[in-house]
């Protein structure tokens, strides 16, 4: 599924949709705790649904698998207990956003958004890529995807534009540190934005270029 997402994206739309579906139909037949399959496998699956095909009932589902099992709580070592995998359930939660997005429902967009920046708040201290590359790329994907949502609507109405405007102001710092225009994660989400209906203050062109 990788590399038909790598090599083809929605050339191969229903290809990867097929294999989804299996791993789900696999899932569903004998069970997680059989299979023993990890948050990153859901996550991951989900990610090439959500950004390959419009199967967006299976995306989120798959990204809802993998956020159950990142965010178990486990022992921390010290009598505590912890988060199983922050950095798994924080991009969980940025599928479901971008999810959110293409249904172009904005609240349920920004509370997934803001809960992966939350999960980078509170867990950073165990993880350094997590405080701060993992809430860089959050912060450019929410302005990206705002800018696809209102990009998907007939009439987006001031207030959107408003907020989509916020929301590429909050990352432009973020869009520099992670190579603007030479990212191919943010090249392909920006690609699936036809037009800056908003007006955004952001290259959009040096971003589709990756």
């Amino acid at each position: 599924m990788s590399e038909l997402d790598r090599t083809g994206g929605s050339t191969y739309r229903s290809e990867i949709v097929t294999l989804a579906k299996q791993v789900e139909i696999l899932v569903v037949k004998h069970g997680q705790k059989n299979l023993n399959l990890s948050a990153s496998t859901y996550r991951l699956v989900g990610l090439f649904v959500a950004l390959s095909t419009t199967d967006l009932e299976l995306a989120g589902r798959m990204a809802h698998r993998a956020l159950d099992l990142a965010t178990r709580m486990e022992p921390d070592g010290s009598g505590g207990l912890r988060m199983a995998d922050p950095l798994e359930a924080l991009q969980a939660h940025r599928v479901l956003a971008d999810v959110a997005a293409q249904n172009l429902d904005l609240g349920e967009m920004t509370k997934e958004y803001e809960a992966a920046l939350n999960i980078s708040e509170a867990e950073g201290a165990r993880n350094r890529y997590v405080e701060v590359e993992a809430r860089q790329y959050t912060k450019t994907y929410w302005a990206l995807s705002a800018m696809m949502l209102v990009d998907g609507q007939q009439n987006p109405t001031p207030k959107d534009c408003v907020e989509v405007r916020r929301r590429t102001i909050a990352a432009q710092e973020d869009f520099k540190a992670l190579a603007l225009g030479k990212n191919l994660e943010i090249a392909r989400r920006a690609r699936r934005i036809k037009e800056n209906v908003c007006a955004a203050p952001i290259d959009l062109l040096s971003l589709k270029r990756g």
